[in-house]
């Protein structure tokens, strides 16, 4: 199976207090003080672009080559939350959001019995910056080739204020 990125707006029916996930995401964006942005500037309209970023099992390689530069082994950073890498090793980037706001941790919401993982696209594209240098002395190019898409799938979202959409395709 592989992961699907979509940069696009989100799956919201109706931004009103009828629809689920807009209004779960709303009173988040409201306590981590991004309540006016996310209703007038995110875009909610146009689908910019897809991805396929690979297997599930390349990103786990991100993301040990993640840990590893941090110090710490990755069951480790993923059971503590003890790493700098939090959107990256966190979210299970092969569902939920990644949305064009900053905030620390990625966080879960529960719409309609289903968690859903929402993390920051500034902060991810941050983390994957700090892992430059390493990947400069990385020879597995399939994922060098991951660590540059996502850097640019960011870059985009952040650019055009549009959501990141992971799945399994």
């Amino acid at each position: 199976m592989s992961i699907l990125a979509e940069i696009k707006p989100l799956p919201v029916e109706d931004m009103s207090k009828d629809d689920v996930l807009f209004r779960e995401l709303e009173i988040k964006m409201q306590q981590l003080g991004h309540l006016t942005p996310f209703r007038e500037e995110l875009n909610w309209e146009n689908d910019i672009a897809s991805y396929e970023l690979g297997t599930e099992s390349l990103f786990e390689r991100l993301k040990k080559t993640a840990a590893k530069n941090d110090g710490v082994p990755l069951f480790y950073a993923k059971l503590f939350k003890k790493t700098v890498y939090q959107h990256l090793i966190l979210h299970p980037n092969n569902q939920g959001f990644y949305l064009p706001f900053r905030f620390d941790e990625p966080f879960t919401l529960e719409v309609k019995g289903e968690k859903l993982w929402i993390g920051s696209s500034i902060r991810l594209e941050e983390e994957l910056k700090w892992l430059e240098m390493t990947m400069r002395n990385e020879t597995d190019e399939e994922l060098i080739e991951l660590w540059k898409t996502l850097k640019q799938i960011c870059n985009e979202s952040n650019t055009k204020m549009t959501p990141v959409t992971f799945r399994t395709t």
